[in-house]
């Protein structure tokens, strides 16, 4: 395929591609159960595999999976579990941490002089946190959640205005995200170039098409992303 535009922006998604969401909750629920519960019967590490697969990467309302994982351990109470919402709603941005390799990607993309930026699905408050929480707004020069932008990844308006914010086109744009629909095909519909870093997840079968890229890491998407600003 030929590219009419060099590169000269790339915009990441947040959830599971700087932000390692995943471990970030296991270490918070690890922290949260381990501290506040004092019971021995308890398999802690059971516990903390149990929320993660009931959360399913945040399409189950956390106060859903307090409450079902508590029934499941025989101590469903309302109050208990608004209370561990309270506290996961008050402290788990603590325990953010973002992939290896992202603080050293982006440095390099302001070394470069390349634009960046954010596009995530999420809860204003929650996705904005996390964000602050990794220093990331100190970065990046602009971030689009969905909640405020009152549209969400696919939709191909969001991928718009972020490119418009950035003053360029969607053609010149670089979209790094793990999900082939919210990320990859969203991207793709606006004209981006596409690096997809599944973390383990399968490429759909329904879809004919592939990713420009797919990485393992973000030091190979910096690797595939130099070489696209070079070309």
């Amino acid at each position: 395929m030929v590219w009419a535009m060099p590169v000269s922006a790339v915009l990441f998604d947040l959830d599971e591609t700087l932000f390692n969401r995943s471990a970030s909750l296991r270490d918070f629920v690890a922290d949260q159960f381990s501290t506040k519960w004092h019971c021995d019967h308890i398999d802690f590490n059971a516990v903390v595999d149990r929320f993660l697969e009931l959360d399913a990467r945040g399409r189950l309302h956390k106060m859903e999976v307090y409450g079902t994982l508590l029934a499941e351990l025989g101590l469903a109470d309302s109050d208990v579990a608004k209370e561990m919402f309270f506290d996961y709603e008050t402290r788990a941005w603590r325990f953010a941490r973002a992939f290896d390799g992202a603080a050293e990607l982006l440095s390099w993309l302001t070394r470069e002089g390349v634009r960046f930026g954010i596009v995530s699905n999420g809860q204003t408050h929650i996705q904005l946190r996390s964000i602050l929480a990794l220093n990331l707004d100190r970065l990046t020069d602009v971030y689009l959640i969905s909640e405020q932008e009152k549209c969400r990844k696919p939709d191909p308006e969001i991928f718009r205005r972020a490119a418009d914010r950035l003053g360029i086109s969607t053609g010149q744009c670089v979209f790094v995200g793990d999900s082939p629909e919210a990320d990859m095909f969203g991207a793709r519909s606006v004209g981006m170039k596409t690096v997809w870093f599944p973390n383990g997840a399968a490429w759909p079968t329904s879809y004919l098409w592939q990713p420009d890229a797919t990485v393992s890491s973000l030091f190979e998407a910096r690797e595939v992303i130099a070489n696209w600003i070079t070309n």
